[in-house]
Order: structure tokens, then sequence, then C-alpha cells
């Protein structure tokens, strides 16, 4: 007799999961500091970031940060001659 394939199930429960992921060091220790200051850890801050990213349909970030404009509150800057 072969085995029967299960039925899908309506509802499956969403067990949280840890994994791995390669970050430089000062990113970790940038997270962690983060993850204390929110009252969190680690694990539970990084895998709402990846939840918030993959919920927002993983958008792409700009691999560097464009250079800031100048502030129009801060006026124009004064010359050495005046």
């Amino acid at each position: 007799m072969k085995p029967a394939i299960p039925p899908r199930q309506e509802t499956i429960e969403d067990k949280d999961r840890r994994f791995y992921v390669v970050a430089p060091g000062s990113v970790y220790l940038a997270l962690q500091q983060e993850a204390l200051q929110r009252g969190s850890d680690l694990w539970t801050l990084g895998g709402s970031v990846l939840a918030a990213w993959l919920n927002a349909g993983c958008p792409d970030f700009p691999s560097e940060s464009p250079s800031p404009s100048p502030s129009p509150v801060a006026g124009p800057t004064r010359s050495a001659e005046e």
C-alpha cells in the first residue's frame, strides 16, 4: 500500500525560526545596540526588519547615500575677504 498524500491544511502555524545572516561586525554591533535601545534582542529586531522589508515588497535601496544638499537655513557662506 502506498502512503497517502496528506491533505492541505487550511491554517498553518507560522512558527518563529532562527537562521543566520552574514554582515560586517559593525552592522552586527549596531543592530545589537539598536535592539537594546528598543528593549528587544538582536534576533527579534533583525527578524522584524526583514519582515518589514518583505512586506514592503523587497524594495531596492541605493548603495550609496546621495550627497546632502546645502541647507537653506544656513544661508550663504562668508568668504575670507569679508
